[in-house]
């Protein structure tokens, strides 16, 4: 369990959040930061340390929230680039490509999973990382270009 806090600090803009006044860039820039703990000793800890500053520097907590590790997890996967989908879409007859082929079958050598007794002697002596990458930016080039092609036709 993560937790998140978000924090306004400054006396000026604490009273226009109260009063709900819109803050200008730079004041969202400097006054409102947000704050992720991993746990609740280290969220403490920093809620001790921010009230003896008291004296000198005004804040609020607006915003306070646990995050479950989980929906970190799935907005990462939810962040990353799906190539294969572009590539499936858009690489000229993709589902009689040998390079396609090839790519899966190295894809799960480098994850771990099984493959063929024939497939493992062929690619026996190969980096099989290396080999990945440059088929992979070979079939994702040659997507890109029909892609491009497709967009923006020459005239």
């Amino acid at each position: 369990m993560r937790y998140s806090v978000e924090i306004i600090f400054g006396k000026d803009q604490i009273r226009k959040y109260n009063n709900n006044e819109a803050f200008n860039d730079f004041e969202k820039t400097v006054n409102f930061k947000k704050y992720t703990f991993e746990t609740q000793v280290q969220r403490n800890s920093f809620y001790k340390g921010m009230s003896e500053t008291i004296g000198w520097m005004e804040f609020e907590v607006v915003k306070e929230f646990e995050e479950n590790d989980q929906i970190g997890i799935e907005k990462k996967e939810e962040d990353r680039f799906d190539y294969w989908s572009f590539i499936q879409k858009f690489y000229p007859k993709y589902h009689q490509c040998n390079s396609v082929l090839l790519s899966e079958i190295l894809t799960k050598k480098l994850d771990g999973e099984e493959i063929s007794q024939e497939d493992e002697e062929y690619i026996r002596d190969w980096d099989v990382r290396n080999e990945l990458l440059e088929i992979d930016k070979e079939l994702l080039c040659k997507a890109f270009e029909n892609y491009f092609t497709i967009m923006y036709p020459e005239k």
